[in-house]
Order: C-alpha cells, then structure tokens, then sequence
C-alpha cells in the first residue's frame, strides 16, 4: 500500500501558494509548520546543538533540552496578479542570544516571467542543500532533524537576493535550474560575533524521473568573521609580523585571514522514493581560503520504509575536516627561535579551536503519522568523535559548550529524541 510522500507534500507546500493552505481571501493565503521536540544527552561536558547558530542544546547546559529542535512558522502568500506574488515567512526558533523571538526567513516578491521560468527577489534562503527550500518543516522529513553532519558544514540560513526558478520537461524528466546570487550577515553565538557573506553566488540544478531525482549543487561566497576573541588571537601574529623578524607570522597571519576569503560548497544529492520505501544521501565539499573555517568532506545516507501509519529508518552521516589540525612551519627562525614557537603555537590553536573536528553518526529512528499532517518521531543517534592524527584535544567533533576535558580523545555520546511534527 502506498502512503503520502513527505517530500512531494514539502514540493506542493512551498509550490503552491493555495494548496495545503488556508485561505483567507482576497489572494491571501497562510501556512504554518512547527516542531514540539525533547533530545537527552548521555554526555553532561558538552551541548549537541543542530547547527552552529544554536547557542545551546541537550548535554552541559541541560541534559534534557526543548531548545534544539523545537519550531514554529508560520507563511503568507499574496497573489497580486496571476503573474506577481509576494510570500513572508515568520520563524521562531533558536536564535543565537538564546532566544526565540521571530525572524523574518522569508520575505520575497515571484514574478511568472514565461510559464516554466519565475524569478524571486528579496529575502530567500540560497540553494545550497537538496533540502534546502523546508529545511525547517520537520513534518517534510522523516528524520527527527536534517543528518547535522552534513546540514551545519555551509550554514547560510538565508540571503537577500535573487533566484532563478526555471521548470523545463525533456520527455520524461522534469527539470529545476536555479542559478542565485546575493549577500547575508548573520549573527552567531559569542559577544560581538557574526559572520557576513558577499558575492554568493550559486547554481543548483535538479533533475527527476519516475522514483528518482537527482541533484547537484554549487555554491560560494566571500566571507568576512567579526569576532572579538579571534581577533585578539591574530592581532599575536600581527605584533610578530610587525617586527619585521619573522616573514612566516606575516604569511599565517594571512592565513587566517577573516576578511572577504573565499568558501566554496560543492554537492550532490540522490533520492529515489516510491512511496513505500525511500534511499536518500547527499554528498558535499567545503573549500575555504581561509584557514579559521577548514576545508571539509560532508555526507549521509538514510533509508526507510513505509509501513501504513509507521515510518522506520537509519541513516549514516559523517563530518571529516580535511585541513591540518597543527601548525610546525616555524621552528627554525634564524632571527628568534621563541618567535617561531610562538607562531606555531598561536596557528595551532587557531586550528584547533575554531575549527570542527571529525565526527560520525549511526541513526535509528520512527516516525508514526498518527493523524492527517501530524507525526510523532523518537530517534536514537550514536555519535562518534575522533582525534585528529591523534592529538589530544582534537576530539570535540561538532559540539558546542565544550568544557575541560571533552574531546581529549575520541568520544562517544548517545542522543534520544522525540518530536511531534505538524503542517498546515
């Protein structure tokens, strides 16, 4: 027996500004989605968190949270004309001060061009994930939340900008071709710190056939970090560079520039889906110029079946940081050896403090469709950190909050999780 596909659900959400919605007349329309959810830690030395804009999760502040995958949005569309339409997207969720006041996600005008091309300006999130468009409609996915080890490695929420939405057909394969470009700054965790992006610039381009689609993705921007503590870390190779006695400070300082260096997210993603049993994954590479935001190898499988109201599924995710987790290039200053240890000191911290270590995860979860667009989910996640070629202190994995001690050595935490899930 076949059952609703969440993701054509997902599809026909964000297509359509009339169906799956409520009417409210006069070419309004309003939606709304929302997450109720609990995650308990098995580790008390650091916080899981869903992304790296989450201040806080399940572990060291509480080691039972609501605050990590609990949600609540609601969309207005307007059609104006049967070309012009306009869509505002509020979002209340965790913000990066704590807080779940809301956000405008989305707030953009559509503009019909020809009947398979529209184009969208204003506040749109960039498409740099298969899932990217209800990345935040949990009912639209049969996890509790999105593989964290693939969805927190490009976190670009939103942008203001412009998309491309062109739907071409070739026999029996439908087509998505979305070029975007624009700019963002985002507030994150910590006193004063935030990151923006200029010059994003992407492209994702999408293909489906019977069960199957497929999709790749491309996307890069110049990033600038605004954050006190790091600043004050490299203003250290700036007063060595400045004594003109040791030309490698000079280069690392460079380096680990924070100022319009290039990251680039490259992706490619397969979902076959007949509605009684589903295989998705996606697979992703982080490229930076910078060395505070390290280069990156990202991807997950998941599969499940459909068995009337039940939803059984398991999924493998893994987060591998491809760049150096120390720094020795200094140990033979002519000029002064303490220099050169100095540098060396100061860039591997640096790399090991900013960056995201090596981590793994092994999920098992249910979700149960009890009632028409309601679903009760219960996950269990296994995480795995390791060290980076060993070294001590290099096994925090993708945790925030890290107290001493966590991430001395490879680490195992154990997550269970339970989300109720509703659209309308």
């Amino acid at each position: 027996m076949k059952t609703i596909n969440p993701l054509f659900f997902a599809l026909s959400f964000f297509v359509s500004a009339n169906s799956l919605a409520i009417d409210l007349g006069h070419g309004f329309t309003i939606k709304g989605f929302g997450t109720f959810g609990l995650v308990n830690s098995s580790n008390g030395s650091a916080d899981f968190v869903a992304n790296s804009i989450q201040p806080a999760g399940a572990g060291w502040t509480n080691d039972t949270s609501l605050v990590v995958d609990s949600k609540l949005g609601l969309q207005l569309d307007y059609q104006a004309t049967d070309r012009l339409s306009f869509v505002a997207q509020g979002l209340s969720k965790q913000q990066y001060n704590k807080s779940f006041a809301p956000v405008l996600e989305w707030g953009y005008a559509k503009f019909k061009i020809l009947p398979e091309l529209h184009i969208r300006a204003g506040r749109i999130r960039p498409a740099l994930y298969m899932l990217s468009d209800y990345l935040d409609v949990n009912y639209a996915n049969p996890w509790v939340r999105p593989p964290v080890e693939f969805y927190s490695s490009a976190a670009l929420d939103r942008m203001e900008g412009v998309d491309f939405l062109w739907r071409p057909s070739t026999g029996d394969i439908s087509w998505l071709v979305q070029p975007y470009f624009g700019i963002t700054h985002l507030k994150t965790p910590g006193v004063g710190n935030s990151f923006k992006a200029d010059n994003i610039l992407g492209i994702n381009l999408t293909g489906t056939y019977s069960d199957l689609t497929l999709r790749v993705g491309f996307g890069q921007g110049d990033l600038t970090l605004f954050s006190p503590s790091l600043s004050q870390a490299l203003s250290g190779l700036s007063r060595i560079c400045n004594t003109g006695l040791d030309p490698t400070a000079c280069e690392q300082y460079n380096a680990f520039g924070i100022t319009r260096k290039n990251s680039m997210f490259s992706s490619f993603g397969a979902n076959w889906d007949n509605g009684d049993y589903f295989v998705l994954g996606e697979f992703g590479k982080r490229i930076s110029k910078t060395k505070i935001v390290s280069d990156a190898t990202v991807w997950y499988i998941s599969g499940g079946a459909r068995i009337k109201k039940f939803t059984p599924y398991i999924t493998y995710s893994s987060y591998h940081n491809d760049s150096p987790a120390t720094y020795n290039g200094d140990s033979n200053n002519a000029f002064n050896l303490g220099l050169g240890a100095t540098v060396n000191q100061i860039s591997t911290a640096l790399l090991q403090g900013a960056n995201d270590m090596d981590q793994n995860t092994i999920t098992l979860g249910m979700r149960y469709d009890f009632m028409s667009k309601f679903a009760l989910k219960a996950q269990w996640d296994h995480i795995q950190t390791s060290t980076k070629d060993g070294l001590a202190g290099t096994g925090g994995g993708l945790f925030a909050n890290q107290q001493p001690g966590f991430g001395n050595g490879p680490t195992q935490v154990d997550l269970f999780s339970v989300t109720l899930d509703f659209a309308f």
